[in-house]
Parts: structure tokens; C-alpha cells; sequence
């Protein structure tokens, strides 16, 4: 069995109607699947090249070719379509629903994810937004089926429809990040010591500046009052912890800050990465 590298993006009726890819193999086709005409036999046959049609029936090793009602004509009355004149087209796991593309990926969703049902009858191809994940399944936003109205969608029957644009992008930012980092190693002759030494100078200048010009206290100080009074509601003892969560609280503010006047952003990399 040969795949062809074609793809064809076609409404799927099992998933409500939705775009799929599919993809053309040379192989014989089965009864309800669809097929593409790539080298047509017959100039009678009203079909040409590049059509499209369903297998009605396939008759396996018996005979060398399937029909399709579809190209029923007065010189092919069955609709009888030889098997070296297609190619067999195998749906992906890959959707297209609102000019964005997705995978098909069978695994229990989480919240916020994006799912679609693939249960039965009209609700096929319903899309939704996962609210909150529970022991048997999904609840979502509600939908109607057969005149019911449901919220919710049992796992193993539905996909997360995982977006793959945003992987591409994902892809591309890592590869400029490559570059960037080449070129400041290779090129400017930076090292890693170097940057560190660079954003430790800056970080410590910035923080000298927010404490004496009273910004620290500012920026800070109303959180810390919250917690303060969060601390002695315990029957005026201060909870376990509190100067912890006091320092952290400074440290996250001043951090923000930071970011903010030296328009820094530091993504943390997977440790072996």
C-alpha cells in the first residue's frame, strides 16, 4: 500500500459536517469510503480526473473494480470504476474548523481545552469548551441532541481538538531563539557569563533606584498591609508561614516591576533542553 502525498480537505458527515484532510492511497477501497479518479480508463464516462465519489459497493478480490452510483451512465450502468483508475482517500486525524487547523487527539480534555463530540446522530461534530473535568466526562456549554438539551460529554467520546498552529509557532520561536543565540555566542562574541553578569547589573541598579526613591514601599506596601491583617485574624497570632509570604510578595512585586522598566521576559527552559 503506497500514500500518496496528496491532500484533499473534504466535509466528514461522521463528525457533523466538519473539514477533514484526507489523504490519497493506492490501494482498494472499501464500500462507503470516498475515492478520487487520478487515471480514467474510459472516454465514455461522464467522470474525469480529479472527481470524487463514494463506493457503493466493493466486491474485494472477486472483481477489479468497484461501483459508484454517483458515475452511473448509459455505457456504465453500474457505475463501475476499475481499481488502477483511483486512488482510495484515508480521512487523518486532522480538522479544520474556523480556518484554524487541529488534531484529533484521544485523551481525557482539561479545562479550557476544546473538544468535539463523536458520539452519535446530530451531535456529532458539536464543539465545545471544556468548563470542568469530572470523573465521567466533560461539562460544557449546552448543546442539543434528539430534542434534549445535555452539558456535558462522557470520555471516549469525544477528541481535544489540539490546535496546530500554535505548535508551528511554538516551532518557529524556538528556531529564532536558536539564531539569536547563535549570533550573540558566534557573532558578538557574548557569552552566557557575560548576558547574566549584564541583567544582574541592571536588576540590581533598577532595585536601588525603586528603594530609594520610595517606589519599593509603594508598590508593595498595600499587599503587605492585606496580609498583615489576613496574619492576626487567627486570634491574634500570626499564621504559620507569614514572613515567608511576606517575602515573597515583596520579591514578586519588585519583580514585576522590574520586567516592566527593562522589558525583560525570561522563558525557563526544561531541564537537559
Amino acid at each position: 500500500m503506497e500514500t500518496n502525498a496528496n491532500i484533499h480537505v473534504l466535509a466528514d458527515e461522521t463528525l457533523g459536517g466538519i473539514k477533514r484532510e484526507y489523504v490519497e492511497v493506492d490501494r482498494k477501497a472499501i464500500e462507503g469510503e470516498r475515492i478520487i479518479i487520478v487515471a480514467k480508463r474510459y472516454t465514455y464516462d461522464d467522470y474525469k480526473n480529479g472527481d470524487i465519489f463514494t463506493v457503493d459497493r466493493d466486491f474485494h478480490s472477486e472483481m477489479d473494480f468497484v461501483e459508484s452510483d454517483a458515475v452511473a451512465s448509459d455505457g456504465n450502468y453500474s457505475g463501475a470504476i476499475y481499481h488502477d483508475e483511483y486512488r482510495a482517500l484515508e480521512p487523518t486525524d486532522i480538522v479544520h474548523i474556523d480556518g484554524e487547523r487541529y488534531k484529533l487527539t484521544d485523551r481525557k480534555a482539561e479545562v479550557g481545552e476544546k473538544v468535539i463530540h463523536v458520539y452519535k446522530g446530530e451531535s456529532n461534530g458539536i464543539v465545545r469548551i471544556v468548563r470542568k473535568a469530572v470523573d465521567d466526562g466533560v461539562e460544557v456549554d449546552t448543546y442539543e441532541d434528539e430534542g434534549e438539551l445535555y452539558s456535558g460529554f462522557y470520555h471516549g467520546y469525544y477528541y481535544v481538538l489540539v490546535p496546530l498552529d500554535k505548535e508551528k509557532t511554538f516551532v518557529n520561536k524556538h528556531s529564532v531563539y536558536k539564531e539569536v543565540k547563535n549570533y550573540i555566542h558566534n557573532e558578538l562574541g557574548i557569552s552566557r557569563q557575560d548576558v547574566q553578569e549584564m541583567i544582574s547589573i541592571a536588576v540590581s541598579n533598577e532595585v536601588q533606584k525603586m528603594s530609594e526613591s520610595g517606589k519599593l514601599d509603594r508598590i508593595a506596601g498595600e499587599k503587605i498591609v492585606s496580609l498583615i491583617e489576613e496574619g492576626f485574624e487567627n486570634g491574634g497570632q500570626l499564621l504559620h508561614g507569614f514572613k515567608e509570604r511576606v517575602s515573597q510578595t515583596v520579591s514578586n512585586e519588585a519583580g514585576k516591576r522590574i520586567a516592566n522598566v527593562l522589558n525583560i521576559h525570561v522563558e525557563l527552559k526544561e531541564e537537559g533542553n
